[in-house]
């Protein structure tokens, strides 16, 4: 909640091949923020005047208008990808500030190897979003898996359609999806750097 609490850096994980995470909240700027700024002035208390009396200023036992700051902080972020360059960006909601917008120029660094691959479910028998769906991605001897839980974070919600980094892979061996009303399908020979849509047969 910030107030009354000093500062806390943000903390932004990266996640290294499976193995550990390494901190890179610094490297991206996302703690301190712009201009290493911690704090701002939130509000002001004038206790000769409409304060007087207030349970905070008798308190803290001021005497003079006083200037009160809160800490800044991120209160939620959403992952999402919003330059449509294959890499995903966050988007955080600030309490005492505005939107801060960490936009990944990975893509933009790696070039052609950078490689990725999209999934978005269609449920028919299962929900509509495909909730609940286990789906597996095979791709240069690896297997990588997520589940379709609609789940994203506190006050917020990221970017529905599942996502695959695969690094400087550069093929897509299947993909297979278990269906929350166990019917089991599976789709080799797509295409890297799209989007696809599986619809539930």
């Amino acid at each position: 909640m910030n107030f009354p609490f000093r500062y806390g850096v943000n903390s932004l994980l990266l996640n290294v091949e499976g193995k550990r995470f390494a901190d890179c909240e610094f490297v991206l700027g996302v703690g301190p923020r712009r201009g290493g700024r911690t704090a701002k002035p939130w509000f002001q208390v004038d206790p000769r005047g409409e304060d007087k009396g207030n349970t905070f200023v008798e308190e803290l036992k001021l005497t003079e208008p006083t200037e009160i700051w809160g800490a800044l902080g991120s209160r939620s972020s959403a992952i999402l990808e919003l330059d449509n360059d294959g890499d995903l960006d966050i988007v955080t909601n600030e309490f005492h500030d505005g939107p801060m917008v960490l936009r990944s120029n990975l893509s933009e660094q790696q070039g052609e190897k950078l490689h990725w691959i999209g999934v978005k479910l269609v449920g028919s028998q299962s929900k509509r979003d495909g909730l609940g769906a286990l789906v597996k991605v095979t791709a240069g001897g690896k297997t990588f898996t997520q589940v379709n839980d609609g789940v994203s974070g506190y006050l917020s919600h990221s970017l529905i359609p599942l996502y695959f980094g695969l690094g400087e892979i550069a093929d897509v061996e299947k993909i297979e999806v278990t269906w929350p009303s166990g019917v089991q399908q599976g789709v080799a020979g797509l295409a890297l750097g799209k989007m696809h849509t599986m619809q539930e047969k």
